[in-house]
């Protein structure tokens, strides 16, 4: 169902996720979802809550929309999904990075997180230790 979405929708250095096996693991986790319109899927993402010890982060692997509409939804109910279940931490993997020593080094550009910080942590405008 999904498959042909993010196939359309993928850059071409970008390895596909949403494979039964995969999309039935992420349905369990409660901080992953699908955008539909009128019976059609638009968007969806991949996300689960990691335990770091101290606190748990909701962490989003895959974000995959058609529009900006959709993907501000998407991140939407992300969002509440972690603030509902008291992980106040979100971070969500990216394509790409500019990293030219990394790549000197014989490393080449992977995911990168983009972070947030919810409730009270996030309105002081605090972000630091997320996933670090």
């Amino acid at each position: 169902m999904l498959e042909p979405l993010e196939a359309r929708l993928l850059r071409p250095h970008q390895s596909p996720r949403a494979r039964p096996a995969a999309i039935r693991f992420f349905a369990r986790s409660g901080h992953s979802f699908v955008a539909e319109e009128a019976g059609r899927p638009r968007g969806f993402v991949l996300a689960q809550a990691l335990w770091q010890g101290d606190r748990a982060t909701v962490l989003a692997t895959r974000l995959v929309a058609e529009d900006e509409r959709t993907r501000k939804a998407l991140l939407a109910a992300l969002t509440k999904s972690a603030y509902d279940a008291g992980a106040y931490e979100v971070a969500l993997a990216a394509e790409g990075t500019e990293d030219a020593t990394l790549e000197e080094a014989g490393f080449v550009p992977g995911p990168r997180l983009f972070v947030r910080r919810l409730g009270s942590q996030g309105a002081r405008g605090e972000h630091r230790g997320v996933l670090e």
